[in-house]
């Protein structure tokens, strides 16, 4: 699988040389091959880091990674501590997140985790807010015909399906025929070779490169975390008026600025100017909006390129670049119940999510880290713009490509404590002492590391520093 992603982002497959992969599944009790996936994925993204660092300094280096750390990495949210306590959820029950069974025998999965989705279900639905009255509401209606209602307000919610069902429907039979992991070029541009760094003692594989974030939740900034962590400048730019996440904003602030800037509000054509300053000075625009949201405010990914030639534009989202649900919002929890995951950890009577990890989330931004460094490569031996487009039910897809464990070996024992333990760290912020899962990557001349601490959304104006740290 190493060397199928090294070859589908267009790397020399014999990278995975440098790369040793230890330990099997299954960690969790899971039937998919979580660990073995992810792994793979981030041994990817560690040869091509690695050999980024050979072309810049003439040095090799090895990449190590092992199973159960993989698997850490698909929980890291989950792992974190401030002052040594959980960073709790803002609403720790969301009636409008479940799956609940429909009037034709079906399921159906809900996501409604922001106010205004969470307000338009309950709009539709008729219901109060609370599982038992969401549940009557739903099982008024047929499965299909409630998802299309579902869509045509523009809210989350998708039909539980197999994944036999996932791969005959529209939308799973048009992405099945794309890559997990998609580069295209989209605009000429000169050469931009990554410059040479043997005179700088601090320097890092990714060096000098910055990447402007505008994501949200876990693929996304998964992505720019996984870039930071190896040296990019990330500039992590929100929205004031969208509502905050905390968990998943620390988890992934790891190595970020972050500033506010409305796109769509009463100051919009005043930050709509500051951002086009930023993506003109930027190597990496990295969105997780539905593919119109940001064309239709002028930046588009063709747009980005005419306004900064060479730039990587990284796009991430749930349902896929193709196909009749291309435009469709969704989250994690869609991806596993629309692509057959949920019936493969449960059964089709009673589906369930993948417990303790958001495999589709993190092993996303992965991949969109990994095609972020090859798009940066083309670019130095190629030239031209370029689009990296990964999505959540593809992902979905190649995890279940992978087969599954062998039942006997379920459940697996938990990770030990001491396992454990090697991967965390810990730092200062400004909501305190932080605990948190650090990289997972060993790479022997080039050890990851996060050089800034998580931040409250909006700490830092929306300007580059001066010089990359």
């Amino acid at each position: 699988m190493l060397r199928s992603l090294l070859e589908m982002v267009g790397a020399d497959p014999e990278l995975a040389g440098n790369v040793t992969i230890t330990g099997a599944d299954p960690v969790i009790d899971t039937p998919f091959r979580l660990g073995e996936t992810a792994a793979a994925v981030l041994g990817a993204l560690g040869a091509l880091i690695a050999e980024t660092w050979r072309l810049r300094s003439g040095e090799s280096q090895q990449v190590g990674i092992e199973v159960p750390a993989a698997v850490l990495a698909l929980q890291s949210v989950m792992l974190q501590r401030q002052w040594g306590y959980p960073i709790a959820l803002t609403e720790p029950l969301y009636p409008t997140v479940a799956i609940y069974p429909t009037r034709d025998g079906r399921f159906i999965m809900l996501n409604g985790g922001y106010p205004l989705l969470r307000d338009g279900l309950l709009e539709l639905l008729r219901s109060a807010d609370s599982a038992s009255a969401v549940a009557r509401a739903v099982a008024e209606w047929d499965a299909e015909e409630l998802e299309k209602a579902i869509a045509d307000r523009g809210l989350c919610g998708v039909v539980v399906r197999s994944a036999a069902e996932w791969r005959a429907h529209p939308q799973g039979a048009a992405i099945a025929r794309l890559p997990a992991v998609e580069i295209t070029r989209i605009g000429d541009a000169p050469k931009v070779p990554f410059p040479a760094i043997q005179s700088a003692p601090d320097a890092r594989p990714l060096s000098g490169i910055r990447v402007l974030d505008l994501t949200h939740v876990i693929a996304g900034p998964t992505c720019a975390k996984s870039l930071a962590e190896q040296g990019a400048t990330v500039l992590h730019i929100y929205c004031p008026s969208r509502p905050q996440l905390p968990p998943f904003d620390m988890d992934t602030g790891h190595g970020k600025r972050t500033a506010f800037l409305d796109l769509a509000g009463p100051t919009a054509t005043r930050d709509r100017a500051t951002l086009s300053g930023l993506v003109r000075q930027a190597d990496v625009f990295s969105q997780s909006y539905r593919p119109q949201s940001l064309a239709r405010l002028g930046f588009s990914p063709e747009g980005l390129a005419r306004l900064r030639p060479g730039i990587v534009v990284v796009s991430t989202d749930c349902y896929g670049w193709a196909g009749p649900w291309r435009y469709r919002p969704g989250f994690e929890q869609l991806a596993q119940c629309a692509s057959g995951m949920a019936v493969g950890q449960g059964s089709p009577d009673n589906p369930v999510l993948v417990p303790m990890v958001y495999p589709n989330d993190y092993i996303s931004g992965f991949l969109a880290a990994l095609g972020t460094v090859a798009a940066l490569m083309r670019r130095a031996r190629e030239g031209g713009s370029w689009q990296v487009r990964v999505s959540l039910c593809r992902t979905a897809m190649l995890i279940q490509d992978e087969g599954e464990v062998d039942p006997k070996r379920r459940p697996p024992p938990p990770i030990a404590d001491d396992d454990r333990a090697r991967y965390m760290a810990e730092c200062d912020s400004a909501i305190g002492r932080l605990s948190y899962l650090g990289p997972v990557v060993r790479m022997s001349a080039t050890p990851g590391r996060w050089d800034l601490p998580p931040a409250p959304l909006g700490a830092h104006p929306p300007r580059w520093p001066e010089a990359a740290p």
